[in-house]
């Protein structure tokens, strides 16, 4: 052999802790491909449960995120508030919320959609049965680490906070429920909002990136490895 074993302390002292820290992140992703699974098959089954159908607000209550229900009340798409600015298959645009007055009188937000532009004052107010749709807490749906807040004063929202938006439209938060719906099926052909549900696409690539960080792991035990057993010229 023209190979032998040549101990190098400083260079197992660096890559240690690298090579734990990329295994670390491939575990982390696997975690990650196990928990997104899970949320997809609770999608699958809820995409094939009835919708709740009401004009009330009491059934959204305890109900898990993204239930399907149809409700049935008084859209007033001349409140829509437009969120910050976003793009769709390339476009760039809005998602818009609107208040619907339910039967008891109390008000669910709902989210209609993206739309490039819109102008709440050029919008009647609909009645009637509004199409499927699917609850959601609300909240901030971005990166936990970053919540950007709201600012109404200078009409840029980031949080579907129904209170928040109740207030800023003129509404009493009193009677708004915590709830928020999002449609996932259209207004009408006619419609300017192009449904975007927040699940609705529900990527899973946690298995490319755990196999991403464990081959560099991989990687940098093979450039150790073949350093640590130089060619006999090549010894220092």
């Amino acid at each position: 052999m023209n190979r032998r074993f040549q101990p190098r302390p400083l260079m197992y002292l660096l890559a240690l802790p690298c090579f734990a820290l990329l295994c670390g992140l491939g575990a982390w992703q696997l975690q990650r491909l196990a928990w997104k699974q899970t949320l997809q098959a609770n999608q699958a089954a809820l995409n094939a449960t009835p919708a709740i159908e009401t004009d009330a607000s009491h059934p959204l209550f305890g109900l898990e995120d993204h239930y399907p229900v149809v409700l049935t009340g008084t859209l007033d798409l001349s409140k829509a508030i437009g969120f910050f600015g976003r793009s769709l298959n390339g476009q760039s645009g809005q998602d818009f919320y609107a208040p619907l007055t339910l039967s008891d009188a109390q008000i669910a937000w709902v989210k209609l959609g993206f739309a490039p532009s819109y102008d709440p004052a050029d919008t009647p107010i609909a009645f009637g049965a509004l199409p499927r749709g699917q609850v959601y807490a609300g909240g901030w749906r971005g990166n936990p680490a970053f919540d950007p807040g709201n600012q109404p004063e200078r009409g840029m929202w980031a949080v579907a906070d129904p209170a928040a938006m109740s207030l800023h439209a003129g509404l009493d938060p009193e009677v708004t429920v915590p709830m928020l719906v999002e449609l996932t099926e259209s207004l009408g052909e006619r419609s300017p909002f192009t449904p975007n549900p927040t699940n609705n696409a529900l990527r899973n690539p946690h298995l490319s990136y755990a196999v991403q960080w464990f081959s560099f792991a991989l990687i940098l035990a093979v450039f150790v490895l073949i350093l640590s057993f130089p060619k006999r010229g090549d010894a220092a």
